[in-house]
């Protein structure tokens, strides 16, 4: 096949992929805590061999190199629900899944278990600093999260502190459903954070951008295309020329 045919091959397939991340960020664009995320790619030389000079051998093609998630904040939406708590600054809540795994999300939507433990809203512990559970007194009526995570109730004091950590590569960190993601790295203990009671953050994903840039890639997938079709055309067309003079 031919060189240029495989090169805008490949540029069309990274487009592809790029699409399928914008087409992401715009439906999630009503979750909370979501990140929007950008697909990172990297040239890649492939020797073609032949008898042609070295600088006529190498051939660019694209190739991804992962997932990039811009951890920027989202804005804080008040709520006024007690268990709604907002994380500004880097870093993620540490969760415990009911299979003993240990998970990170941004989502502050919490709620209190059967057993008046802090949990997401999808069933799952959240653990403080010590990766141990939130245990709330029976019958506590009112309760503060405070800026630092501090976790306490007017009548029993200080109850735990929600833990929060941070990690270097965000990007690395793999979706396994409920808003809750997996690391190999280790994450630290937070530094920098604040945290909202009563609020929630948004998603922040931009719709205006996301559409925007779906609109170039779809502008630059046409042109791609209609470049193949061209060299596609002027191959038939050479192979019919010396079809006719053999």
């Amino acid at each position: 096949m031919d060189t240029k045919i495989l090169v805008s091959l490949s540029h069309q397939v990274a487009m592809e992929r790029q699409m399928d991340i914008i087409a992401n960020n715009i439906a999630n664009m009503n979750t909370t805590s979501y990140k929007r995320e950008s697909v990172m790619f990297n040239e890649y030389l492939s020797d073609i061999g032949g008898s042609l000079p070295d600088s006529f051998k190498k051939v660019s093609f694209v190739q991804e190199m992962g997932v990039a998630r811009e951890m920027t904040n989202g804005e804080l939406l008040t709520t006024s629900n007690p268990l709604d708590v907002a994380l500004e600054g880097g870093g993620m809540f540490k969760v415990r899944k009911a299979n003993g795994d240990t998970a990170y999300t941004r989502n502050g939507h919490f709620a209190l278990s059967q057993d008046n433990e802090l949990i997401t809203a999808a069933g799952h512990l959240i653990l403080d600093e010590e990766d141990q559970t939130i245990q709330f007194p029976p019958n506590s009526p009112t309760f503060k999260i405070a800026e630092d995570g501090t976790v306490s109730t007017k009548e029993t004091g200080q109850i735990g502190k929600i833990g929060v950590l941070q990690f270097e590569n965000y990007g690395a960190m793999k979706k396994i459903g409920d808003n809750l993601y997996s690391a190999e790295e280790v994450g630290v203990p937070g530094t920098g954070y604040r945290l909202a009671q009563g609020m929630l953050e948004t998603s922040n994903v931009s719709p205006v951008l996301e559409i925007t840039n779906m609109i170039h890639l779809s502008r630059a997938y046409a042109q791609t295309a209609n470049l193949i079709d061209k060299v596609q055309q002027s191959t038939s067309s050479a192979i019919n020329r010396i079809a006719k003079f053999a």
